[in-house]
């Protein structure tokens, strides 16, 4: 049977709150401009969102009037732009804190309802975010943890309803005078403000995963493919990482092709219609760390995967060789938009000693969650591809 479901069953996390708190973090009660309006006429439909008001900005009532909102203004004039003419402009803290502290997480979230409403009100077709604090107020509704900001630069990433275009603040730029990372910033901003088309709308990526049961469904599902498709990919759910152990289990497996994509339960007949499909060399194989699923294969069947033909993983590395970027999750969020959708699942993938605790998740939410891997690992492939010039 077709697997329809709601995108929120495997792709959201609790919902942000939009209820305003703004006031709650007392820092209007010293400021000469609290809860600063935004400012700019945004010609070109573009936000930029920095960490809070700094002291003259404060003073004058007006956002990136200081030395780092200087450096910002000359950044773009050199690329054509103008902060006031082609821009809107506000801050993840509306308010003025005392001595410029690096935003609490506290302040941003009491802080968020209000710069999501602005998003609300202007409808911005890209928003840039300088420094950390404005990308965890935007991002917290698709990704859980921010964690470094290096990891984010450079993006652009394709969100429904804007651009995210997330890089750093002129303040630490001031501070860190360093060339390169002057000339990446201004990158960051060139690239952003000529995005001209829309935010492309995102595909309800749950509807597009049939969850199988029937073993001979299964089966004729598997062979369509494999005479249909030049490309398919393949993940497997395991309660282990490493097939040797001796209670080593694959307890669920999803295919796509792109067009379609499957998911179904490891018994019986689907077994061997898996193995019978991952041993033919007509079809090219994707994984995101084929080395996983070509351990599982070899310890299931007696054979490798014929015919691997990409590994998102390791073409994610090669594009750009910074650190944590390289998961199916991270890649699907920054060239698809697609939110986390793991937030139900994560607590069952880890455990004590060498078994996590998959056994205890709903089946059918495995298989939704395999599904949603398999389509974004052939999608995201096919991103690297054109990429890199295949």
């Amino acid at each position: 049977m077709k697997g329809f479901f709601q995108p929120s069953d495997v792709e959201k996390d609790k919902p942000i709150g939009l209820a305003p708190k703004c006031g709650a973090c007392g820092l209007y009660k010293n400021c000469e401009t609290p809860k600063m309006e935004p400012y700019g006429k945004g010609r070109r439909g573009v936000l930029v969102v920095g960490d809070a008001p700094g002291l003259q900005e404060d003073e004058q009532g007006q956002p990136f009037v200081g030395k780092a909102g200087q450096m910002l203004r000359r950044s773009l004039a050199g690329i054509g732009y103008d902060l006031g003419q082609d821009a809107w402009a506000a801050n993840a803290l509306a308010c003025h804190p005392t001595g410029n502290p690096t935003p609490e997480t506290k302040q941003i979230e009491w802080c968020r309802p209000k710069l999501l409403g602005t998003l609300a009100k202007l409808r911005p077709r890209v928003v840039i975010t300088l420094g950390r604090a404005p990308l965890v107020s935007i991002l917290k509704r698709y990704w859980k943890d921010v964690d470094t900001l290096e990891r984010w630069v450079g993006w652009k990433i394709p969100f429904e309803q804007h651009w995210l275009c997330p890089t750093y603040h002129p303040s630490y730029l001031l501070r860190m005078h360093n060339e390169l990372m002057d000339r990446q910033f201004v990158n960051h901003l060139r690239q952003a403000f000529d995005i001209e088309e829309a935010a492309p709308m995102q595909p309800a990526w749950g509807e597009h995963i049939e969850i199988l049961y029937d073993e001979e469904e299964i089966c004729e599902a598997l062979l369509e493919m494999h005479r249909e498709s030049d490309w398919v990919a393949v993940d497997y759910e395991t309660n282990c990482l490493k097939p040797q152990y001796p209670k080593a289990q694959i307890f669920s497996c999803a295919v796509s092709n792109g067009e379609r994509t499957i998911s179904y339960p490891w018994k019986g007949d689907a077994i061997m219609a898996t193995g019978e499909l991952l041993r033919r060399r007509k079809t090219r194989k994707i994984a995101s760390n084929l080395k996983m699923e070509e351990k599982w294969t070899r310890k299931e069947f007696g054979f490798g995967v014929a015919n691997w033909g990409w590994d998102t993983m390791i073409a994610a590395h090669c594009l750009d060789n910074r650190p944590h970027i390289c998961s199916i999750k991270f890649q699907a969020l920054v060239k698809l938009g697609v939110a986390s959708y793991n937030s139900h699942v994560d607590p069952y993938l880890s455990g004590r000693g060498w078994y996590n605790r998959i056994h205890h998740v709903d089946i059918r939410q495995l298989l939704l969650y395999g599904g949603m891997d398999a389509i974004l690992e052939y999608k995201v492939a096919m991103m690297q591809r054109e990429e890199m010039g295949y």
